[in-house]
């Protein structure tokens, strides 16, 4: 049995496309960015970035859709300059443009509600941009110790043209959709918050380190389980067994592949990293039952009631 029809009005309903709701979430964003014009004194560029940019954003299972954005302020020389001191810039022009704006390390969120509830959120990244045109991501929380702040030299549009065109046309497309599967499943299955689920852009740099298009034969269309299948088996079979304090353990990485070429991975606990890979084999058994007997109920339950039965 075929589930490509399946597959693609699954993939209809939890696309984050970029009408509907992007369009309030671009508005939010400009709004934000009107915000920050009229309340900073000094000048910056944004682009958009993350999950948005590329296209592989989903409909969240709750109703908090966020947009990242990259704010970027020109400085000669980057070490000069807290980075605490730039973010500051931002959080003074945009902190009470909402009731819950919040300094995070990494960002400052812009929190919008509706009827009491989250229901929209604006990232801000605040990057100093030196003399030779490189990034430095502002890192560290509103009060923290100089050992906790840090620039984090970074390449986020690299990122984006890295991960977005190894592909192109429907194979393109075919990789997007099947990093959208990944993060849903994600969502039905671990815990929203802390570090216990892994990251969206983790599954992502893993998904474009082991994706290849899948057809069904060798012209015929796509065929998005067999691909996923793939991209699953491999996740399964990078982890390997590494010697921690804990005794031996299973772990996998995946490095970004431009500045700063971290461990996207790197703080999962090895309790956390031993639930990922248990949810990942699950996954490829009911991937594989689903093949092996042409019934969708594995697929439900592995990306919830939106897959059709």
């Amino acid at each position: 049995m075929s589930f490509q029809s399946k597959f693609r009005s699954f993939h209809q309903t939890i696309n984050l496309g970029r009408f509907s709701e992007s369009a309030t979430l671009r508005e939010k964003r400009d709004r934000v960015l009107t915000r920050l014009r009229n309340g900073c004194q000094e000048g910056f560029d944004w682009f958009n970035q993350g999950s948005y940019e590329m296209g592989t954003g989903i409909k969240p299972t709750s109703t908090d859709y966020d947009i990242d954005v990259g704010v970027v302020f020109n400085v000669d020389d980057v070490g000069r300059h807290s980075p605490l001191s730039i973010k500051k810039l931002v959080y003074d022009a945009v902190g009470s443009h909402t009731q819950d704006v919040r300094w995070k390390e990494p960002c400052i969120t812009v929190q919008y509600q509706q009827k009491g509830e989250p229901a929209f959120h604006v990232d801000l990244a605040v990057y100093a941009q030196d003399r030779y045109g490189r990034l430095h991501l502002a890192r560290g929380k509103e009060h923290s110790g100089a050992a906790y702040f840090s620039w984090q030299a970074c390449d986020p549009k690299g990122l984006t043209s890295t991960l977005g065109n190894r592909w192109s046309g429907e194979d393109a497309a075919q990789f997007r959709r099947v990093v959208q599967y990944l993060k849903r499943w994600k969502d039905v299955h671990f815990p929203t918050t802390g570090n216990a689920a892994p990251v969206g852009v983790g599954l992502t740099v893993l998904a474009h380190l082991r994706f290849s298009p899948q057809r069904a034969g060798w012209s015929g269309p796509h065929d998005d389980l067999a691909a996923l299948r793939a991209v699953v088996s491999s996740i399964a079979s990078g982890f390997t067994q590494t010697w921690s304090s804990n005794g031996w353990v299973y772990r996998i990485s995946a490095q970004v592949p431009v500045q700063p070429f971290d461990d996207v991975f790197a703080r999962m606990t090895d309790q956390q990293m031993t639930e990922f890979k248990g949810r990942v084999d699950t996954l490829r058994g009911w991937l594989d039952e689903a093949a092996r007997t042409g019934s969708p109920a594995t697929l439900v339950r592995a990306f919830g009631s939106d897959f059709p039965s």
